[in-house]
Order: structure tokens, then C-alpha cells, then sequence
């Protein structure tokens, strides 16, 4: 090796790569990592630099079930006590955070330090003895970016009593515990800090740390460089009122190019034997004008807001449940993040109406209109400028994400099943008994104490437009819902509906405009009575029907996997020609062909009703 030789350019940005990308992972993956990666990653850790050349380290690798239980219920209870240290904004952030992997990474290691290894006088510790966990620190940080080198995570447990881990693994006297490490293939490792990520702390500017000469004397360094200044909140307030009552505009509905109804018909398969995927195919084609669809830039936008509502005790859940949730979809560890991660879709949180003040954090886009809306059973919702404003913060979020192909569109907020519903019946025409469900999963006493409050709401509000059905009995995010609908379409893109409450802000934007119907594909059906109601009224039939009665948008996120099975066939499937195969001499056309659900959405929509009023003579 040469004296000061330095590293290849390649060489040096793998070394860079490795401690920039570094991360403190909490979710990770079953499958477990190889004994020979395992290996390399703790040969790294025992390369590293030692007082005296000591090396006081050792590693406890534990994989049994039974021990990591003990390790975890000791964590649970230690995180309790650290958890009432906090209090307000920064307590329901702490409580909303997944802090450890120990139960589900496929390994854990606890790193200890030795300090008897070498005897009473170790070169180098003579005035400072504890250099020798210094050293440690060091094995641990060469583990850490070897790890992140072999795509392995690593998680650092710091809540944790040491001396009662010590117990709890039989350490020693003089050996002390000084990492407990959670070890495994990652669920992803994100762009930042989990911290930065949730608002917690940001990274400081450099420049502020780095002092010569002295403490507290800027350095030379970044004497000629401009002040970095704080990192850009995402917080968009003061919405612009002025164009919030225009629809964007939208063309002609659009028509299905004959390049893509040929190349379906030559397609290897027999015309019509993938069913409502070729339908899903030919109307991606239509809104892309092309005989090649694509799914490649796809979106989900979650709108959260509260509801006044939730006084009248319609939901099985607190009010306050809403933000936990937000909390929860930043830090990673909701429902539809793990979903969204699956099928490769973007997810982006907008507060629109949360009864919360949030601190900016990555990934979540303020646009607060209000902190909730008013009680429904009492008065309306919304008034005109509200429900307005929170149409446009749809919009403008629709309108400002980068290249869309697809939206899916979720939401969250306690009590909008209540609201959906009432607003459900109204556009429709219906009782309450026909459009309420059980929503968050509430008993037979809060059922009916639901159907009461939707029925006094529809007795308050049940007349009017769409637009000022939405202003009364709605949700700011469901509001935000219908402009993003109204974006999404202006823009070409197809919009994915999850459930009831997407349901009812499509019938509104589409009562509003009916060219939006052309732009629409129901995700999924879910449990809620209303929803099957809303679907037959906008003459969709579901891609997905799994009793699915979450929200968030997870049924949307679901069915996008089927949107990007529909392009794939028309992309990589052969054609007749190609495979050299004769082509059939029936086709569908000779048997007077079919349309599927396009020709009997109206009938059963019409059935839907009877049979729903029938239902409702009879309860």
C-alpha cells in the first residue's frame, strides 16, 4: 500500500454514499441476512480503532424468541415512563413513532464493552479510563456503514436500562452493555432521518458546529460562504380565494384511439377473456391517447381533516385519533404506507382540516382551512368560503405534484364515515337507515345513535345542489377531495376512488361536472351500505371487492396493481402476428359482443334503489 494514497473516484463515492445514506431502521423485512454478510459486517466492526489496541468489544448475536420477548417487555416499559416526559405536540409525536425492531428483525446484537480486557493499565487510558467505550462506539459505527454497504439496516435501541439488560443477559462484572442493535434487510431506507422526517429536529448547518482556535470563534472554513439558512417549511397558508369557484376546464369526453382497440383485438388471447381489464387498459388508453398505457407516475393524495361531528359520539374513536394517524403516516408505520411501498406509489399527507397545529415535517403538506368542521346534526359544515377554499386546496395539490399518470385518492378523519353518509343520502334521496354503516366499527347502540344524528342532519340540510350539499353535510377533506378530482382530470390523469368518502366527493364532482365520470375507476367495494349505493349512482363497478372499510385510501392503492397489470399486456403481450398463431374465426363481434357493466350500470343503479327502499319498509 502506498504511503497517502487516496481512493478512486468510484471508491471514494461508495465510502461518501455509505455514511450519507446511512440510517437508524425500524422496519424491516423476514428474510434473514446470510451468515457469510453477517460475517463481513462484524469482521468491519472488529477493524475498528482501540485505546491500547484492546479491542474491548464483543458481539452477542440473539436470535431466540423467548430472550428478545424479555428484552422487548423491558423496552415497552422503559418507553411508557419516557413517553409522560413530553407533553402536547411533541408527546403524540414520541407515542407515534415505531422506536424499535427488536420482535420482528430477523436478528438482534448486543455490542458490550470489556473493561477489564488488557488489565488495570491499558496504554493510552491513563488519564481518560472510559476511552475504552469510546472504542466500542468505534466498532459500532464500522458495523453500521458495512451493514448499510450490504443493504443491511441497523437499528440502535437506546431505551433500555443497561444494568437491567445486563441482568437480563447474564453479562459479566466489568462487561457493559453499550449497543443493543436490531439487524435486518430494511422495508426501505428513507431519503432522511426518521426524525426529520416527523418534525422532530432537523440537521444543523455545519458551519454553526465548527469553531478554531477556541470555542465559540467561527472558523475559517465558511468565512467566504453565504449562510445557510433554515430548511423550507412545507406550510402553505393564506389559500388564494379568487379562482376557487372554477372548474378547470376539461375536453370532450375522451374516446378510445382504434391504434389501441386494434392492437387489443390482436392481441394473444381471445377479445374480451381479461374482462374488465381490457376495459381498465382502454381507458387508461383513451385518457393517454395512446395504444400503449403507462403506470408509471402514480400518486396517492390523503386528505385529513376533523369533524364536529364526532360530539354527538358517532364514532368508536376520539377525535384526537385523527392527528395520531397523521403522526403515524409520517413516521412510516400506518396501513397505506406499507401498501403504498408494496406498489410503488407516491404518498403525499395533506392537512386540510385537522384540529391540530403541526410542525413542518417531511412529507406533510399544510393547507389548513380550518381546524374542523362544525357539527353537522346542528348547523352546517362548512360555510361557503370554507367549503370553497377547501375545494381549491384539492386543486392546487393536485395541480402542483410532478408527472401523474394516475391519482389514487384517500383520506382520514374521525367521524367522515357520519358526514359521507349524510351526504350520501341527501345526493341520493335516500334515509338514513339506507346509507348509515358502522364505519369505525361501532356497536348496535352507536349504530342507531348514528342513523339519529345522519337523519336529523338530512331533516337540517337535505336540499340543495351538490355543491351546497358538500358546503353542509361535508368534510373539508372530503371538499378537498372533489377539486383534487377536478385537477386530476384537467390533467389527463386517471383517478383512482378508495371508499365511501372518495365515493361521495366523486358523485359531487361529477353532479358538478358529468364529463368527470369518464376520468373515474372504483378501486375496490367496501363494507359500508353506502358505498355500493354511490358506485351503481356513478355507474362504476369495483376492480376489488375485499370487505375493505379502512379508508386511507388503501383499496385505491390495492387496485393500482391492476392498473399496472392492464398496461403490461398491452405492452409486453405478442400480437397474432408476432407469435405466428392464426387468428380466431369467431370473434365477439359475431356473437353481437358484450359491454359489460357499462350497459347495466343505469338498471342497477334503478334496482339498487328498490331494493333499498324495500329494505327499508321492511326494518
Amino acid at each position: 500500500m502506498t504511503a497517502g494514497s487516496g481512493f478512486s473516484d468510484h471508491e471514494r463515492r461508495a465510502i461518501y454514499r455509505a455514511i450519507f445514506e446511512r440510517r437508524d431502521v425500524r422496519n424491516y423485512r423476514p428474510d434473514p441476512v446470510p451468515d457469510a454478510t453477517l460475517e463481513r459486517i462484524l469482521l468491519a466492526a472488529h477493524h475498528a480503532p482501540s485505546v491500547g489496541f484492546m479491542q474491548p468489544w464483543n458481539f452477542v448475536l440473539l436470535r431466540e424468541p423467548v430472550v428478545r420477548k424479555r428484552i422487548y417487555d423491558h423496552f415497552a416499559e422503559v418507553n411508557a415512563r419516557a413517553a409522560e416526559v413530553w407533553a402536547d405536540d411533541r408527546k403524540r409525536t414520541y407515542q407515534s413513532l415505531k422506536l424499535q425492531g427488536i420482535l420482528d428483525a430477523p436478528l438482534n446484537l448486543l455490542v458490550t464493552c470489556d473493561t477489564t480486557r488488557g488489565g488495570e493499565h491499558v496504554l493510552g487510558r491513563f488519564t481518560i479510563r472510559e476511552t475504552d467505550v469510546y472504542s466500542t462506539c468505534l466498532a459500532v459505527q464500522n458495523l453500521w456503514l458495512a451493514a448499510r454497504a450490504e443493504g443491511v439496516g441497523v437499528g440502535w435501541m437506546s431505551i433500555m436500562e443497561p444494568s437491567a439488560i445486563a441482568g437480563l443477559l447474564e453479562l459479566p462484572e466489568g462487561v457493559l452493555p453499550i449497543a443493543y442493535l436490531t439487524l435486518g434487510f430494511p422495508v426501505e431506507f428513507a431519503e432522511k432521518p426518521l426524525l426529520s422526517q416527523v418534525g422532530w429536529e432537523e440537521r444543523r448547518p455545519l458551519a454553526e458546529l465548527v469553531f478554531e482556535d477556541g470555542w465559540g470563534r467561527a472558523s475559517r472554513l465558511f468565512a467566504d460562504k453565504e449562510p445557510q439558512s433554515a430548511p423550507p417549511q412545507a406550510r402553505y397558508r393564506g389559500i388564494e380565494l379568487a379562482s376557487v369557484a372554477a372548474v378547470p376546464e376539461l375536453s370532450a369526453p375522451p374516446e378510445v384511439p382504434e391504434a389501441a382497440r386494434s392492437r387489443n383485438r390482436e392481441l394473444t388471447k381471445p377479445e374480451g377473456s381479461l374482462g374488465r381489464l381490457e376495459q381498465l387498459a382502454l381507458q387508461l388508453a383513451a385518457l393517454q391517447k395512446t395504444a400503449y398505457p403507462r403506470c408509471d407516475d402514480v400518486h396517492l393524495t390523503l386528505f385529513a381533516g376533523d369533524h364536529g361531528v364526532t360530539e354527538e359520539r358517532v364514532s368508536a374513536y376520539k377525535a384526537e385519533t385523527t392527528l395520531k394517524l397523521v403522526y403515524s403516516y409520517l413516521a412510516g408505520g400506518g396501513v397505506v404506507n406499507a401498501l403504498a411501498r408494496e406498489q410503488r406509489v407516491a404518498l403525499h399527507v395533506v392537512d386540510v382540516g385537522v384540529d391540530h397545529e403541526f410542525a413542518a415535517a417531511e412529507g406533510l403538506l399544510q393547507h389548513k382551512v380550518r381546524r374542523g368542521t362544525r357539527n353537522l346534526a346542528r348547523e352546517a359544515a362548512m360555510s361557503d368560503e370554507e367549503c370553497r377554499a377547501a375545494m381549491q386546496v384539492g386543486r392546487d395539490v393536485v395541480a402542483r405534484l410532478p408527472a401523474l399518470e394516475v391519482l389514487a385518492l384517500g383520506e382520514v378523519g374521525i367521524g367522515n364515515s357520519t358526514s359521507a353518509a349524510a351526504l350520501a343520502g341527501a345526493l341520493l334521496g335516500l334515509p338514513a337507515e339506507a346509507v348509515v354503516g358502522r364505519g369505525t366499527g361501532i356497536d348496535d347502540e352507536g349504530l342507531m345513535r348514528k342513523r339519529s344524528v345522519v337523519a336529523r342532519a338530512l331533516a337540517l340540510h337535505g336540499k340543495g345542489d351538490a355543491t351546497e350539499l358538500l358546503r353542509r353535510l361535508g368534510g373539508l377533506e372530503i371538499a378537498a377531495l372533489v377539486g383534487a378530482i377536478e385537477a386530476a382530470a384537467a390533467r389527463g390523469a386517471l383517478i383512482v376512488l378508495d371508499g365511501t368518502i372518495t365515493g361521495v366527493a366523486a358523485l359531487v364532482a361529477v353532479r358538478r361536472e358529468p364529463r368527470l365520470a369518464a376520468y373515474l375507476v372504483a378501486g375496490h367495494r367496501s363494507s359500508e351500505p353506502a358505498h355500493r349505493l354511490l358506485l351503481a349512482a356513478l355507474g362504476l363497478e369495483p376492480l376489488l371487492s375485499l370487505d375493505l372499510r379502512l379508508g386511507e385510501g388503501t383499496g385505491a392503492v390495492l387496485a393500482v396493481g391492476l392498473v399496472r397489470a392492464a398496461c403490461a399486456v398491452m405492452h409486453e403481450v405478442r400480437t397474432f402476428e408476432e407469435s405466428n398463431i392464426a387468428r380466431p374465426e369467431i370473434t365477439p363481434a359475431d356473437r353481437g359482443g358484450t359491454r359489460g357493466s357499462e350497459a347495466t350500470a343505469g338498471a342497477e343503479a334503478d334496482a339498487l334503489r328498490g331494493e333499498t327502499k324495500a329494505l327499508v319498509r321492511a326494518d
